[in-house]
Formats: C-alpha cells, structure tokens, sequence
C-alpha cells in the first residue's frame, strides 16, 4: 500500500511535467503545429488510461478489479474517436468540422458502460449495519438509485442549460443538427457520471476516497473541455484554440492517476457516519436541480406564454423518472417498518424466552405466576421446580454441546408432558420451573409423568446416557403466600429434598422442609467455608476407629468431614455431603479432606502411624487434575507411604461414570493407593466395579448389617452370605458399616466379615480424641 502511493506520487509529478511541457509548446508554437501537438497530446494521454486501467485491473480482485476493467474497455473507444480527431487536425488544422455524421452519436452509448464501471467502484455503508439491511444496499437496488438520481440531477441541469444557452443559440445561428446532439450528448453523459460519482460519495463509504476524487475530477475537466467545442459551435465559431485538447490530456491524466491509486480490499476501519443534515442532503440533492429547473421553465412560461417541445418533454420525462424513484422510495420504506417490526418482535421474544430452549425465561415466568397468584382463590394451579441431576457433571465430561443437546431435549420432553395452557421455563443453568393450570386433577400424578417422561435416556456426544431430574411440587391455593418469591422458595425446597433422598423423586412441599439446612443461603456459605471464609464457619476432619472383628483392635479410621456453622451446629456427615453435592462442590471437599488427612497423620504421635485412613471419594469422570488424581504426590510430599490412605469409592452416580473413572484409579493402584468400594449391596451397588477396578477392599452397605430389623431378613442375610463368599472367593478384605452393638459385631465376624465401623465403636471425634481414645496395644 505504501509502495502505490509512491507510485501515485511519482506518476503525478510526470503528469504535471508532461502537461507542462505540452502547454508551453502548444502557446509558442504557430496555431497549426499547436493544435496537432495539443491532440497528439490528447490522444496519448487516453491510450496511457486505457493500459493503465487494464493492466492494474487485471492484476486487482473482486470490485477493484471490475470498475477498473469497464472504464478501460469503456475507454477503447474514445481512443478511436481520438484517433479521428487526429487525423482531422492533420488534415484541416484547427477547424470544426462543418457537418458531423449522424453515426457520432452512437458514441454517447458509451457513457452508460462509465456509468457501470463507477457504480461498480468499491464501496461500503455509511453504518456498520446497514451491510446487512433493507432490499439489498449493496446490490442492484442501490445501483438503481443511483443511476435515477443521476438521471434527475443531469436532466435538470441540461433543461437548464437548454432553457438559458442552447435553445437561444440554435435560433440565432445555423448549427450542424447532428454535431450539436453529439456535443450536447457528451455533455450530459459527463454529467451523468460526475452526479454518480458525487452520489457515491454522498451516498456510500468509498473504499478509497482518493480514487474516486480523480475519478470525479477527470471526468470534470473532460466534460469542460467537450463544452468548449458545444460553445463555439453554438457561438459560429470555425476554429477551437489548442488550449480544449490541453484541458482533454488533463482529464485523461487524472483518470489515469485514479487507475494508480491502490484499493484495500477490506472495508475501512473508520466510517463516517450521516447525520440528520447529511441525511436530509441524501433525500433533498436529487429534486433541488429539478427544482430550479421547474421554476425555471415556469418563469418562462408566464413571460413568454409558452414552453417548446423540448422542455415539455424533458420535464415530463424528469417528472417520470422522479415519479419511479419515489415509488422505489416507497416500496423501501415498506419494507423497512417490515422489518423494523420484525424486530421488535423478536426482540420482544429474544426478551422474553431462552435462547437456546425457546421456553420462556425468568421474566415471563414471573409474570405468569404473578398473574396466576392474583386469582389463586378460584382457580388453584401447581408450580413445579425440576432440576437436572448430575448436569455440571455431563458439561464437564462431555463438553458443553452434549449439556446444551440435554437442555433442548429435556425442553422438549416438558412440553410433551404438559397441557398448552400451562406455562415451562427455564430459569437458567439446569432449572426449569412449571406452571400447571387447575385442569389437572392431581398435580402430583402429573409430576410423576413428567419424571416419567424426562428419565427416558437419551443420546449424547455418540452414547446413550441416563437423565435424572429432582422434582419440587408446591400445591397453589387461597391459603398459600400471595408472594411469588416465597412459593417459588418452597418449590427450591421441595426439589432439593427430592435430591436428598436420592435424586430423581419428587418431593411435595410441607412446612417441615423449611430448616436451616435446607436453605439457599447454606449451600452458598458451604462454599465460603471450603475456601477458609472462617465467618461462614470450618470444616474439619473428624476419625472414626475401623476394628478387626477378630481381635477387637483398631486397624484403620474412617475420615469423616465436618462443618461447625452458627445456624447448623455439627452438621451431621451425610447432610454435609449432601448438600456439597447439591452445591457442585463435592470434588473441592474431597480435595480438602485428603489434605487435611495428610497433613494430621503426619503430625500425630507414633500411635496412629500405621493405621491408614478410608476417605470417601465419588467415582466420577472429572477427577482429572484434581487433588484426587495427585493423592499418591500429596503422601510423597508428606513423606507418608502409600498405604496411608484407602480411596472409599461410592458408585452413586453409575457404571458410565465407573468406566470412565476407571484408568485414573488404576494409575493410582499401580502407584500404592488400595481402593475399597463402598455401599456393596444397597440401592447403587453393582458388580461392575468387582470386575473393572483393582480394589482390595468391599464395604458392606448398612441394610446388611442389621438383618434381623430388615423386612424379608433370611432373604437379605442369604445375599449377605452371597457376597461374602464371593469376596473370599476373589480374597478380598470386608468392611462392614453401622453396627450398632456387640451381637452384631460377633455375628458379623462368625459370617466372614473382617473389619467394623458403626456407632458401637464411638462417633466421630477431632484428631486429638481420637488418638486418645486408641488403646496402646491395639
């Protein structure tokens, strides 16, 4: 770019010197020598624009290429007509052909390819958004406005210049016919460029204001010098001054510096942008020389009572021509208010509904609930809050197309299970609420489906997944709180119990679910407390002797976080669990209490060495980078054997999880961690983990412990016996949980059962309890 203004720069200075030079010989020189100097001159300077215009054209793209290839082509002719003018001089000097053939005037066909060639020059909207807007701007409809209001502006200044020089000339002299049409042609096809090239500016972003300035210029300067011809001929003159082929070479030079000036491809960076001003000069320009032109030939008209032919026709033409640009103008504006109220519309739904669901949004949902809240006394309606089970999991294993695809099918499903007059949206991330009209006779029954509906699995990334969703159902009546916060609180606390108890239920709302635990606010102080907020309380580790049922000594301790916070005391283990799983924060408490294990078994005195530590860890496939993944780094740094700490895998979230979790845990293996799977036998249990896992240890789930006070107990301690001769078939150690006292614990041990936790053993205690509770010889 910096190398085609040198170029342009250079290319001026010799313009200038050529000019120069022609000038002064063609003023020192006899007329004769002059004028053939000054059309030699002329002539040369259109042969340089037509190779200067093919040859950057060819090497140029797209629109640069194109207005560059028409006006050169567009051009060829003129060299022609050059060519004769040549020749004329050579032969009769300075002369104006007496008569000219009426087959000059085909020439002026020309000027619609010039036409072409500067409607094709690069150009951009005034506004970055008008590109995509409206009927096409950038095609052929903007190219139709420009050429009619070419056509307004050129033919009120040719009715002008008809009216005030050209018709008063011809009546007073005897002009050639056929070279007064040529002349006057070639003017206002000159004027019809110059007006397009002004449109243009006006009008469009020129991608390179230079060029079409040049291009203006030219087309100016060779417009002045075609009227110098029109008025001598007008005026009788025989003889034309050199000076009217010195002007011509001017313009053709001019053209061929508009041909140097390089292009940008892109649009430009900075945009002008039309004010109200700018705006009214692009409506007013093309009727303001109509205008003079009408009052023109109305003046006329009352001092000379007549108007000729040739006004009379162009004025009705101009008005034709105005008439067809105002209904362009008119079926534009149609179809702007079109889209202008498309766009509201859409905007209003854009406003209203999610993006990606289509449901409606939080907004709208508040509105409908308000409005269904204002006449709950006769017409009773249900709100649902369902959220999706495991979702932050799906995101973060499958990536966020797969969590997106369930969103769109979860969507879909409720309004398969829904009547149209009920309202679904999406309140954002993985929770939907549900307004259910008074025409579903039991509200409850009609959750039940739609959790019927929304667990059906469902592909994705490639593979069938289940879908899980925890219902809260909140039953609206006259006596229910008339505020939409509250209901929508209950309908929160409802679904979060549904996840307590095992996700994917449903869960009424009763006014017992209404705890501190249960609130918002402590799931986010969970949060606080895990990053060391200590005003939203701490969390500590407590230990849990692990015995030999044989020998009665402690082999092990269960690691047990805890979380001392004002409003809940000592939560109890399995409510803070719970809750970090309902807040997503489940793998960051994990996190802490490996480190916390770490950091307490190194520190501790010499008899809780020796004695490794069961952590509880969910069996998930984002373990990946987390403190879990760098256990075995975590003993190293702590110079603490491997064998210091046993993983508690829990299967709660399903075999997918298992196998995708299962490369991690085998590394960890290989380097020294023992894994024990934890829950054999209760509601989540399966083989898969025997077979896909290299663990040592089982842990049995507490309904196999107390057999006696379980419903169909021969049955459930056959199943025990079952799964304790398959351990000792594949020589694994069993853990059992819950026992509660010292039967249990010998009727445990006498069926194979070889280590033991439950309340019969002491609660949880801090490290220095428990270390003082551990006899000396066990």
């Amino acid at each position: 770019m910096v190398d085609g203004h040198r170029t342009v720069r250079v290319a001026a200075g010799g313009c200038l010197a050529y000019l120069a030079v022609v000038a002064v010989c063609a003023l020192l020189l006899p007329s004769t020598a002059g004028a053939q100097l000054s059309s030699c001159a002329a002539a040369a300077a259109c042969l340089a624009v037509v190779v200067c215009l093919v040859w950057t054209g060819r090497r140029a793209q797209g629109a640069d290429r194109r207005w560059r290839l028409i006006i050169g082509i567009a051009t060829i002719p003129t060299v022609l007509v050059s060519a004769w003018h040549l020749r004329w001089i050579f032969g009769h000097g300075a002369v104006v052909p007496a008569h000219v053939p009426w087959a000059a005037a085909a020439f002026l066909l020309i000027f619609a390819v010039y036409l072409a060639g500067i409607l094709a020059f690069p150009t951009d909207p005034l506004e970055v958004g008008d590109a995509g807007f409206g009927v096409g701007r950038d095609g052929y409809y903007w190219y139709a406005i420009i050429a009619l209001d070419s056509l307004v502006v050129v033919g009120s200044v040719f009715l002008i210049a008809w009216a005030t020089i050209m018709e008063p000339a011809i009546r007073s002299h005897h002009i050639d016919t056929p070279g007064l049409v040529s002349n006057t042609g070639t003017v206002v096809g000159y004027l019809i460029l110059m007006a397009a090239v002004l449109l243009l500016a006006t009008f469009r972003q020129p991608r390179s204001g230079l060029a079409l300035a040049l291009l203006g210029a030219g087309m100016s300067v060779m417009m002045l010098s075609t009227a110098l011809y029109l008025s001598v001929a007008a005026a009788g003159g025989v003889g034309i001054a050199p000076a009217a082929d010195v002007i011509a070479a001017t313009g053709w030079l001019l053209l061929l510096l508009a041909g140097l000036v390089p292009i940008p491809g892109s649009p430009a960076a900075v945009r002008r942008r039309g004010g109200p001003r700018v705006l009214w000069l692009r409506s007013a320009l093309p009727y303001l020389a109509l205008g003079v032109a009408g009052v023109l030939l109305v003046s006329q008209l009352i001092a000379d009572g007549a108007v000729d032919r040739v006004e009379w026709v162009g004025l009705i033409g101009l008005l034709l021509i105005a008439l067809a640009r105002q209904l362009m103008t008119l079926g534009e504006n149609t179809v702007l208010l079109a889209s202008v109220e498309a766009s509201r519309q859409e905007l209003r739904y854009q406003a209203l509904h999610d993006p990606l669901t289509g449901l409606a949004n939080r907004a709208l949902f508040a509105d409908r609930l308000q409005h269904a809240l204002a006449f709950r006394e006769s017409r009773p309606f249900a709100l649902v809050y369902c959220d999706l089970d495991d979702f932050k999991r799906v995101n973060d294993t499958l990536g966020h197309a797969a969590g997106d695809s369930l969103l769109t099918t979860t969507a879909a499903r409720l309004r398969a299970g829904v009547r149209p007059g009920d309202t679904i949206a999406r309140l954002g991330g993985d929770e939907f609420a549900i307004l259910l009209g008074d025409g579903h006779g039991d509200p409850e029954a009609a959750c039940q489906r739609l959790a019927e509906t929304i667990r059906a699995p469902t592909m994705l990334a490639g593979h069938p997944q289940p879908v899980g969703a925890s219902l809260g159902l909140v039953i609206a009546d006259a006596h229910s709180p008339p505020a939409a916060d509250a209901l929508l609180r209950e309908a929160d606390l409802a679904m979060y119990a549904a996840k307590r108890e095992g996700k994917g239920g449903l869960v009424v709302y009763r006014p017992d679910l209404s705890t501190h635990e249960s609130a918002p606010q402590t799931r986010a102080a969970l949060a606080y407390a895990l990053r060391g907020d200590e005003r939203y309380g701490t969390i500590t580790v407590h230990y849990q002797p692990v015995v030999d049922l044989r020998t009665g000594g402690v082999s092990a301790l269960d690691a047990v976080p805890h979380w001392s916070h004002r409003l809940l005391a000592q939560s109890p283990p399995d409510l803070l669990a719970h809750l970090a799983d309902e807040a997503g924060l489940t793998v960051p408490l994990v996190g802490l209490v490996l480190r916390r294990v770490c950091r307490d078994v190194a520190a501790q005195n010499p008899r809780l060495r020796g004695r490794p530590a069961f952590v509880s860890v969910p069996v998930r496939r984002d373990l990946e980078g987390t403190s879990v993944a760098e256990v075995a780094d975590l003993l190293a740094h702590h110079d603490l054997p491997p064998q210091t700490i046993i993983l508690r895998l829990s299967e709660t979230c399903g075999v997918s999880d298992l196998d995708a979790a299962a490369p991690l845990l085998r590394r960890l293996a290989g380097r020294g961690i023992r894994l024990a799977l934890d829950g054999v036998g209760g509601r989540a249990s399966t083989f898969a983990a025997w077979r896909t896992l290299p663990i040592e240890i089982i842990r049995l789930d507490h309904t196999l412990t107390d057999v006696d006070s379980s419903p169909g107990a021969h049955r459930t301690r056959r199943i025990r016996d079952a799964v304790l001769a398959a351990a000792a078939h594949l020589d694994l150690t069993v853990a059992t949980t819950g026992i509660g006292n010292h039967a249990q614990a010998r009727e445990l041990a006498a069926a194979g059962c070889h280590l033991g936790t439950g309340p019969y053993y002491g609660p949880p205690r801090p490290l220095d309890e428990a270390s003082q509770a551990l006899p000396r010889g066990s």
